[in-house]
């Protein structure tokens, strides 16, 4: 398989948001999406992009739970794959109403001429859990210990110009490697452990439960770049169009009430969102007992969202630095 993609491709997607349409994947049962405007039960249909991760099997359980009918939301998970650009299209469109997706993505987006807000926050970092979130994995027999090892050599991501690229940079730099030196491939965190036991990948950036298909080989984590680096308060965000922001606050104002009551309820209750990754994710049921899960939180810092966009600027994924204040969405 030829796993290299290049960052064009990647900000190609940012641009093609304002002209194409159509969401990838499919709803996270394998069914269809509804037709736009249509409720089940007298509920407003909101439709939420989200890519492989155990988010998908948290969101799950919120859903059946209640939380987002209590809010009179019937709420609509569409998969798409690998990284949120992909899902950007659709989020311009109005085909999806919110996404999940680094602060990257929206940053990068807006630099772009595409009016994309964060409304909120979704995952923190746990900085006392290696495997919570995403992290550089190497195989076995690797003999790389740390970021700056990583020096030389080919680390996938599951976006060029993500946070995974600008995160393991710094990482890399605050080691006291050169993060010029790094090559980057990008590559869903699915793929990641069989490219790095066919060694066409040296290192790859993997969340749970992927990270653990590596780990249980006897591969090892090299490198907790979010923590490192100070990007994990708010590691992954929803997102949404500015046009959605203005043309139907309440929609936004429920989703985000109904967020904020389902997050700390997530934080509590780990063992049902393991519960949920194998029919979810089709995650191995006794690989989902062991996975490391994240913090959940709604909060959105300023300072750590200033961070990514001035990482952005650093390492040359942007020209213009992103404005962060326009970005944040404010109620």
């Amino acid at each position: 398989m030829n796993i290299k993609k290049t960052r064009t491709a990647t900000i190609a997607a940012l641009g093609l948001a304002l002209t194409l349409s159509g969401c990838a994947s499919g709803s996270v049962d394998g069914s269809a999406p509804a037709a736009a405007g249509s409720t089940s039960e007298g509920l407003t249909k909101v439709t939420y992009g989200i890519f492989p991760s155990n988010t998908v099997a948290a969101f799950q359980v919120a859903k059946d739970k209640g939380f987002f009918e209590k809010h009179g939301i019937d709420l609509q998970l569409v998969v798409g794959a690998g990284s949120s650009a992909a899902q950007l299209p659709a989020l311009a469109t109005g085909e999806l109403d919110f996404m999940l997706a680094s602060p990257v993505t929206a940053l990068t987006a807006a630099t772009q001429g595409l009016d994309v807000r964060i409304i909120e926050g979704v995952t923190q970092n746990d900085p006392k859990i290696v495997e919570d979130s995403t992290a550089v994995v190497v195989g076995a027999s690797s003999n790389i210990k740390s970021a700056r090892d990583l020096e030389g050599k080919k680390v996938s991501v599951n976006a060029l110009g993500g946070i995974g690229e600008i995160g393991i940079r710094e990482a890399v730099a605050k080691d006291g490697g050169d993060p010029k030196k790094v090559t980057f491939v990008q590559l869903s965190f699915p793929e990641v452990a069989a490219q790095i036991e066919a060694g066409q990948i040296d290192a790859g950036m993997a969340g749970s439960p992927f990270m653990q298909q590596v780990v249980s080989k006897g591969g090892r984590v090299v490198s907790d770049f979010i923590h490192d680096t100070g990007l994990g308060t708010n590691e992954l965000v929803s997102i949404s169009s500015g046009n959605l922001v203005q043309s139907d606050p309440d929609k936004v104002k429920r989703f985000t009430e109904a967020m904020k009551e389902a997050l700390p309820f997530l934080v509590e209750n780990n063992d049902l969102i393991r519960d949920a990754m194998p029919a979810a994710l089709g995650t191995d049921p006794a690989a989902a007992k062991k996975a490391q899960l994240s913090l959940y939180s709604p909060d959105i810092s300023k300072e750590t969202i200033q961070l990514f966009a001035d990482l952005l600027v650093k390492y040359g994924i942007v020209s213009t630095k992103p404005d962060v204040d326009k970005v944040i969405w404010k109620p």
